[in-house]
């Protein structure tokens, strides 16, 4: 039998006892993070279904004035901005992911626990920007997809887009942050034999997810960063009169809206995957390709957002192009929905709450997917483009498939989340009325689309034959808000006086059901050993291939582990609460802030708290730049430092940033329609820059070395050498900046100046973090604190300014010497 967890102290406090409010404020604690997530994304959800709420009364009746034409923008805008960017992703991420990843794969927290703080109060923060609006400037009405030209200033004056903006830089970034934390977690920190096919699905469509993450997020960031130019700095990215398309957007939005789509459903396919072999009592079918087929979804996303983009006028070569990259994705998506029919079929079935959403998120999602593989054919589509069966369609996806998970994984989890039960008398009347209420909202509209009723329309004539059914959507939807209100209750009512729940309470398979419910704030008295998948059952039964499953089945009572003698759990070492994320957070609301109602005064001293709590985290523990030894998770990362593993994630990502905004400057460099153009650039000054730059890798590979080795005295010289370096490589583009403006190229002149000054203005300040960040490890260095056994800090700052420079390579090459090529 395989190795187990030792016996827990006999009454160790939960992780949710002690430390008062500024416990909370300060914790990174993963759980205590997760159930702060959790509050937020309920708080969001209210206003979510009140907004949706507002949408079907004025759509009761035709010719409705319940609410105007502004206001049902508004609120359509902010019902999608909401849904998908503060309840959905939050919930399955920042609630069920955060909770459930170092319970499943054998850790005592993730990687890096203060930027997981970090991300919650960011997270936080971009959803009280998103809906200041309410206070001042008005609520965004330009659609929750934003497309241009409905964003730019003459369309939307105000700053309703501003908050949205904003909102979603700081949420984007959170969440990037989240990925990057979480890909890192599943690499380096699963127990001793948990390879990566022995983990559960869940893990599996969680490191997926981090990945796509980390690689669809920054095309919506650069295209939000060409928005915020456009409204706040007067260029024109997206003005058709300027030589620019607002195609553009669209191209960027969706390279990130249809992988943020499998974002969503990949951790709902996890769940389901989780969910349904335990109440079949039977394991999952067909695993190892459960597991590929996630991967193959994940690689087909990112090749599919053109079919958004039919109507357009893409082409016919484009446009086969993406239809046959939509219709193949429905294929490892197909084997999901036959595995999980297979795991049930023959079980020993126990219908409880979490069992009937799992059933019923099924039945739904393959109503979404059937209605949308019609979509790969062009000519469908652009019959059924911007109409109500498109809304049907991606609510019978992301309600049918991935809402009905997220209740599916509440009933589930829960127990072990609170240590109470919901109740299962409340929770069939929760998915029976979310049956009936959805089903009676969203089946209708395949047929009001299918009759010629647009989307996004606030209201209609009496002579368009839609009445009937809109008037039943509508009582369908006040249905849906009666069943969550019966959800509402069922997590009060379990929070005042449910009924206790024991560790394991639905005899579970994976390692979370081995700790109490709640866990300690340690999770693990001890690391276990791994030794097959579905690590707690075969603890408690043994192996599949004896007497496992067939114990299984037939109802055996599993073999608990014997309590033993108290384990002394002091030498324990957790991270200490911090107050950093907080005030980091607070620091980028207030840039935000100020940047949105024009007081430069804020946003400076926003900037000055983000910087400085980035230096105190970065010094606030005495072993900060040690060589991280943990030989608890030694095999599974395979000895590299996970701090190591998080910036080559980062790095990964900042990969497909820089490609998103290059891409942008070789589309827009010869569009310009009037202004000078690339024959202003000056090759031999930034060639000399570019071989300082070059040097400045030099140098700081020798400081890397010197550190090493113990050499005080060079490693100062070194640092300093690439400080300095830098320094004169952006005084040289402060110079080439400033005498292209004295020759009449201004950041607003045209396509190709506002294309260059970002491109090469945003690797800049790239390039001045780094220098920022290597003056700080400079005065450490001066003042002692650096040295040899801190190595790992120097090597960290130079992976990041090796990347730094190799882009720089890239951009001088692409912006500058192509230039001078022919047709280039």
């Amino acid at each position: 039998m395989a190795a187990q967890p030792k016996p827990l102290p006999v009454h160790q406090p939960s992780y949710l006892e002690g430390g008062g409010i500024v416990g909370w404020l300060t914790t990174i604690d993963h759980k205590r993070v997760a159930v702060m997530y959790l509050a937020s994304a309920l708080f969001f959800m209210t206003f979510g279904g009140l907004e949706a709420m507002a949408i079907r009364v004025q759509l009761w009746t035709p010719d409705n004035h319940a609410l105007s034409a502004a206001v049902y923008n508004a609120f359509f805008t902010m019902h999608g901005t909401t849904m998908v960017f503060l309840v959905v992703m939050p919930l399955l991420l920042g609630f069920f992911g955060n909770f459930m990843i170092p319970l499943q794969i054998g850790a005592r927290d993730v990687a890096f626990p203060r930027l997981n703080a970090l991300s919650f109060w960011m997270a936080l923060v971009a959803g009280i920007l998103l809906h200041l609006g309410w206070i001042r400037g008005g609520l965004p009405d330009a659609g929750w997809f934003g497309y241009a030209n409905l964003t730019e200033r003459y369309f939307t004056p105000g700053l309703a887009i501003d908050w949205w903006v904003i909102g979603l830089l700081v949420s984007g970034t959170s969440t990037v942050l989240t990925g990057l934390n979480f890909l890192t977690t599943i690499i380096a920190m699963r127990a001793p034999g948990m390879t990566y096919m022995r983990m559960p699905m869940f893990m599996w469509s969680l490191l997926v997810t981090s990945i796509l993450i980390l690689i669809a997020f920054p095309p919506l960031t650069i295209g939000l960063i060409f928005l915020l130019f456009d409204r706040f700095f007067d260029t024109h990215f997206y003005i058709v009169s300027a030589g620019a398309t607002p195609i553009l957007w669209q191209h960027l939005f969706w390279l990130f809206g249809h992988p943020e789509v499998y974002i969503m459903a990949l951790p709902a396919f996890g769940i389901i995957s989780e969910v349904i072999p335990a109440f079949s009592r039977k394991p999952l079918f067909g695993y190892p390709m459960m597991a590929y087929s996630i991967c193959l979804i994940a690689f087909l996303s990112y090749g599919v957002w053109g079919h958004h983009m039919f109507a357009t006028g893409m082409g016919p070569v484009a446009d086969s192009a993406f239809a046959v990259t939509s219709m193949l994705i429905a294929i490892p998506t197909g084997v999901k929905i036959f595995s999980w029919i297979a795991t049930v079929w023959g079980g020993s079935l126990r219908m409880t709450t979490a069992f009937y959403f799992a059933l019923g998120m099924i039945l739904e999602f393959t109503i979404g997917g059937l209605s949308g593989i019609m979509h790969a054919s062009a000519p469908i589509d652009l019959q059924q483009t911007d109409s109500y069966f498109v809304v049907a369609h991606f609510h019978y996806v992301l309600f049918g498939g991935v809402m009905f998970a997220i209740m599916a994984a509440f009933y589930y989890w829960w127990p072990k989340v609170t240590g109470c039960m919901l109740g299962e008398r409340l929770g069939k009347w929760h998915f029976w009325l979310t049956v009936v209420g959805f089903n009676i909202t969203f089946f209708p509209m395949h047929f009001l689309g299918m009759w010629g009723m647009p989307r996004r329309t606030y209201t209609y004539g009496a002579d368009m034959g839609w009445t009937h059914l809109n008037q039943l959507a509508t009582v369908g939807a006040f249905i849906l808000g009666i069943a969550f209100l019966f959800f509402y209750f069922n997590i009060f009512k379990s929070l005042v006086s449910g009924e206790r729940a024991p560790a394991d309470p639905w005899d579970g398979r994976s390692l979370e059901w081995s700790t109490p419910s709640p866990p300690p704030a340690y999770n693990f008295a001890t690391i276990p050993q791994i030794r097959g998948r579905d690590a707690w059952w075969i603890i408690k039964y043994g192996r599949a291939g004896s007497r496992g499953v067939a114990a299984y089945m037939s109802g055996q009572a599993p073999s608990q582990p014997h309590p033993g003698q108290p384990l002394d759990v002091e030498h324990i070492h957790m991270p200490a609460p911090s107050i950093y994320p907080l005030v980091l957070s607070l620091g980028v609301g207030m840039m935000g802030l100020g940047l949105i109602i024009d007081w430069y005064r804020i946003v400076i001293i926003g900037a000055v708290v983000a910087v400085l709590s980035i230096i105190g985290m970065g010094f606030e523990y005495a072993d900060f730049g040690e060589e991280s030894h943990d030989p608890e998770h030694a095999p599974s990362s395979g000895g590299i430092d996970v701090r190591k593993i998080g910036i080559w994630s980062f790095i990964g990502s900042e990969c497909v940033f820089f490609a998103s905004l290059i891409s942008t400057f070789i589309v827009y460099k010869a569009r310009s329609v009037t202004g000078p153009g690339p024959e202003i650039l000056n090759i031999p000054l930034t060639s000399f820059s570019t071989y300082i730059l070059l040097m400045s890798s030099l140098l700081m590979v020798l400081a890397l070395a010197a550190t090493q080795r113990g050499d005080k005295r060079w490693e100062r010289i070194w640092l300093g050498g690439t400080v300095l370096f830098g320094l004169i490589f952006l005084c040289g583009q402060v110079y080439e900046f400033t005498s292209f403006m004295h020759e009449g190229m201004g950041l607003t002149t045209n396509l190709f100046s506002q294309s260059f000054f970002v491109l090469v203005g945003v690797h800049g300040a790239h390039v001045a973090i780094g220098v920022l960040w290597l003056s700080v490890l400079l005065v450490a260095a001066m003042t002692g604190n650096l040295g040899k056994s801190r190595a790992t800090s120097v090597e960290l700052a130079g992976l990041y300014w090796h990347f730094v420079d190799v882009v720089w390579i890239i951009i001088f090459t692409l912006v500058y010497l192509m230039q001078a090529v022919p047709g280039a």
